[in-house]
């Protein structure tokens, strides 16, 4: 099944969930795609592996209706986590298996290498994430990978930053994080770090688009360095790395 495929799929599941009173927002590579649906399609000429799955955000408080959906649609919840609902799991794992589909809906918040929140921000837009909580996704990963690092640019190509426009990055809330939690901060800004080394040998993109996309990295490194920092990030900060600033994925799934 291509991306957009299997986008399509995942919009129809925004779209159903809306008809049940089940919210959904898309985050990951499929979100991103949608945001980048332009005439230059970059997230193909950066030649981004697919993905398979379909990766949601929703509300714990929505879990009966969302299983309901899911069941009805012929998706079969994932043994393990439907095993574990009684401990307070915040993510659900959903397979269609005639379609080779597996549809993950994190509850509330994102919480991997860092954690991040979403009760109340859900209804900024539809039928994805907002674009800073879809570029934050990618920042707090600690272990960036290729395709973390080219979904990024994939963003910021056709996105600029901005205030709560929907097309624009809302470069207030990212600095509002990262601003009073050194964590996300030292792993935020390591990752901007790195798309910035990427982004010159991606020469499948214009030189004037590689030099817009540093542009912005510039831009949101500037801002986060700039922005007045919390009691509580200064008092972390002076412990720095010699104390691990992030969670092991790895232990975050066990702990479910």
């Amino acid at each position: 099944m291509n991306p957009d495929e299997l986008l399509d799929i995942a919009l129809d599941l925004v779209a159903k969930g809306k008809a049940r009173g089940v919210t959904l927002r898309l985050l990951g590579s499929l979100a991103i795609r949608a945001h980048t649906q332009g005439t230059s399609k970059v997230i193909d000429l950066l030649q981004r592996v697919p993905t398979h799955d379909i990766d949601f955000i929703g509300y714990s408080s929505e879990q009966v209706n969302t299983d309901s959906m899911f069941k009805d649609l012929g998706y079969e919840p994932d043994p393990s986590v439907a095993f574990s609902q009684e401990y307070g799991i915040q993510r659900l794992i959903y397979h269609n298996r005639p379609q080779g589909i597996m549809a993950e809906v994190f509850q509330d918040q994102l919480r991997m290498a860092h954690t991040l929140k979403f009760l109340g921000r859900l209804e900024l837009d539809s039928p994805t994430l907002s674009l800073v909580d879809l570029l934050l996704s990618k920042l707090q990963i600690q272990k960036i990978t290729e395709k973390d690092i080219k979904d990024m640019i994939a963003l910021l190509s056709e996105h600029g930053l901005g205030g709560e426009d929907r097309e624009q990055i809302d470069s207030k809330y990212l600095l509002k994080l990262t601003s009073d939690d050194w964590g996300l901060y030292h792993t935020a800004k390591s990752n901007l770090y790195i798309v910035k080394d990427w982004v010159d040998q991606m020469e499948v993109l214009d030189a004037s688009l590689r030099q817009a996309v540093k542009a912005k990295l510039e831009q949101v490194l500037n801002l986060m360095e700039a922005e007045p920092k919390s009691l509580r990030w200064k008092l972390r900060a002076k412990i720095g790395t010699r104390i691990r600033w992030y969670e092991e994925v790895d232990d975050v799934r066990h702990s479910y």
